[in-house]
């Protein structure tokens, strides 16, 4: 049996097991013999174990039990928590509100009782076999404590089954939580063996060296920036904590271990193999570099390291439901994930002057045939990532507009309101019972408007933009990444795969972390380069596939061409919630969300002029006031512990500030 089939299959009973009177013995009792005697029995329990992984993917959801593989995830999206995008039913005060932490131990435990237990069945199987499937497990416990340490900080390490009730008593399993440092260093542990263990290929959906290399370097640069950053380090960020029961430091690390933290991500880097990387276009037409870039999300490329594969009839996701168009509704909801005018400044664009979208001239709006045309000849890799007003879709033009402008011409007029104003509070107090100006809050009055020569218009569009607790969209953008373009798909359930590791990523920790170690007095690598020209070869490797312009000159030890990695990194990994833990990581999420309303843009079709002006305004409240607006507590960079495991183990010590 395929493991993707395997995998489906225990996905598929999992539900069924739960069930069980667990006071009631099974007729049938799977044992160790079952499990481990034969290639099948453990593919069975590698498949259970991949299955249960604590990504942050299409079915990761953050207010629901467990918070990972979940079904029907279409609320509440990392993307809309970081001014990627923002999305209706997604506040900007939301956090984790559940816990992992105990789901996380119980499979821990299943995997230290697969690395216990398999070698026991060696002569069962090759010893190829045994030390990939080992490597496997290894992998997967590196994964799952990372998962824990990047929420909680120092954890307690458990390395091996604890035997109770049989020769450990319940006092014995009431564990003190390890320090922050030993946690991540025993996930690089992990991940050393697995690196060792694991083959140079894989099954697709399994790892191998690469994978395991790669997560490394992830793990390494997330600790060396809390050793780093942490201790207020270039920021105002310091949660640092000792035990008082043990003195170990669970919140922090030493910032002297920085240096080292860094060097591992970067050498781990170079470990993955020449056999992956990027996906790069045959052709430099801006049309064929954006399609791609768009491929990467489709189909498998060489850029995949590691993936988590979906299928409709057994193991689906409801993303295409969630971050669809409005006229690509499949039935169910749409537009909850609309880009921010934020994140699109980051790209380059025609109208992009230093960050900013200028959208006015001295005397008035700059005027547009078509809100696309603002974005002509962008930067391919944005129109890869982000459906613009009135670019193509599913064969429809994706027609987003927040109102009919029938006054004066728009090139000789004064802004229609303040940025910081928003139509749907401030519009009646403006212009009252004004008729120059139409505008619909939702879609029960979206009418057809007469715009002369026999023309009509939707008033919003077909998409909106909409200010009212509706479907529809909210900034001017949607989310691409990841959509389906497949104008036969016509189901709420999706089976696009998601991308856990990719090769992009690996550069990118590559030139963070050389850029990293230059800051803390280091000059080059092991293997010989000079670490500030890797870093710049890393950026424009990554600027020359999006078809951004590359760097002019090389990179410094400034802390502004560290923010060049920086944006490069939340341009490149945008929507695949990794920016969640970046901003953590470099611990400036309190600074740059310091009550903070993200931006969008409002198309206007203006009669008399028959042509479009853009307006920029702040996200429109939806009716939640200050729900949408961005404040990030410092306290929230280490989580609460839940109260019920501090009450089950008084030796568990809650973090500081809870």
């Amino acid at each position: 049996m395929k493991f993707k089939h395997i995998l489906f299959y225990l996905i598929f009973l999992i539900p069924f097991f739960s069930c069980t009177d667990m006071n009631i013995p099974p007729k049938n009792i799977i044992g160790d013999d079952d499990i481990f005697g034969s290639e099948a029995g453990v593919m069975s329990q590698l498949a259970r174990m991949y299955s249960t992984l604590p990504m942050e993917d299409f079915k990761y959801n953050m207010t629901a039990s467990g918070l990972f593989h979940k079904d029907g995830v279409i609320y509440s999206h990392l993307s809309c928590l970081t001014g990627e995008a923002i999305g209706r039913d997604t506040r900007q005060n939301l956090t984790e509100s559940v816990s992992y932490w105990d789901g996380a131990y119980q499979w821990i435990r299943d995997v230290n009782t697969f690395i216990e237990t398999l070698p026991k069945y060696a002569e069962n199987h090759s010893a190829e076999n045994v030390q990939h499937w080992l490597g496997e497990a290894y992998f997967i416990r590196a994964y799952i404590y990372m998962s824990l340490v990047k929420r909680y900080g120092g954890v307690p390490l458990v390395k091996t089954v604890i035997d109770y009730p049989g020769s450990v008593s319940y006092e014995e399993t009431m564990l003190y939580r390890d320090s922050e440092e030993d946690t991540w260093d025993f996930i690089a542990e992990d991940l050393d063996r697995a690196y060792e263990m694991l083959p140079d290929s894989n099954q697709k959906g399994r790892v191998d060296k690469s994978a395991a290399a790669a997560l490394k370097s992830r793990a390494m640069l997330h600790a060396g920036c809390i050793a780093k950053y942490n201790n207020g380090n270039g920021g105002d960020a310091s949660r640092n904590y000792n035990d008082p029961k043990t003195g170990k430091q669970i919140m922090g690390i030493p910032e002297a271990r920085a240096k080292d933290y860094f060097k591992q991500a970067y050498d781990a880097t170079l470990l993955v193999s020449s056999a992956y990387g990027l996906q790069e276009s045959a052709s430099s037409d801006w049309q064929a570099m954006v399609d791609n870039y768009a491929s990467i999300f489709k189909t498998d490329t060489k850029e995949t390291i590691f993936a988590r594969y979906y299928d409709v009839d057994n193991a689906y996701h409801q993303f295409d439901n969630t971050a669809t168009t409005k006229q690509t509704n499949l039935g169910g909801n749409d537009s909850d994930i609309c880009p921010t005018l934020d994140f699109v400044e980051m790209f380059e664009f025609p109208y992009n002057v230093n960050g900013k979208f200028e959208n006015r001239t001295a005397e008035g709006y700059k005027l547009f045939d078509s809100p696309l045309d603002v974005f002509e000849n962008c930067e391919p890799r944005l129109a890869a990532i982000v459906i613009l007003p009135m670019s193509q879709f599913k064969g429809r033009t994706i027609d987003i507009r927040r109102g009919i402008w029938k006054g004066e011409s728009a090139a000789t007029m004064a802004p229609l309101m303040n940025e910081s104003e928003n139509y749907s509070q401030d519009y009646a107090g403006k212009f009252g019972s004004d008729d120059r100006i139409l505008m619909a809050n939702g879609f029960s009055n979206n009418t057809t408007v007469d715009i002369g020569n026999g023309q009509t218009m939707l008033i919003m569009g077909e998409s909106g933009i909409t200010s009212g607790w509706d479907f529809g969209n909210i900034s001017g953008f949607y989310q691409r990444k990841y959509l389906t373009d497949d104008i036969n798909h016509s189901t709420t359930k999706s089976s696009t795969t998601w991308i856990e590791i990719r090769y992009a990523e690996v550069l990118l920790n590559r030139a963070e972390a050389a850029w990293e170690l230059v800051s803390l007095g280091e000059s080059a690598g092991s293997d010989g380069r000079n670490y500030l020209d890797v870093a710049t070869e890393c950026v424009n490797m990554i600027h020359r596939r999006a078809g951004a312009t590359e760097l002019a000159s090389n990179l410094t030890d400034s802390v502004e061409d560290r923010d060049v990695i920086r944006k490069e990194r939340r341009k490149e990994l945008a929507f695949e919630n990794k920016t969640y833990w970046d901003l953590k990581r470099w611990r400036i999420r309190h600074n740059e969300q310091n009550n903070i309303k993200y931006r969008t843009i409002a198309p206007f079709y203006s009669v008399v002029d028959g042509k479009y002006f853009i307006d920029i305004k702040y996200q429109e409240s939806r009716g939640q006031g200050t729900a949408y607006i961005a404040n990030y507590n410092v306290i929230d960079y280490y989580q609460a512990i839940p109260q019920n495991e501090i009450n089950r183990n008084p030796n568990c010590e809650q973090n500081d500030g809870y």
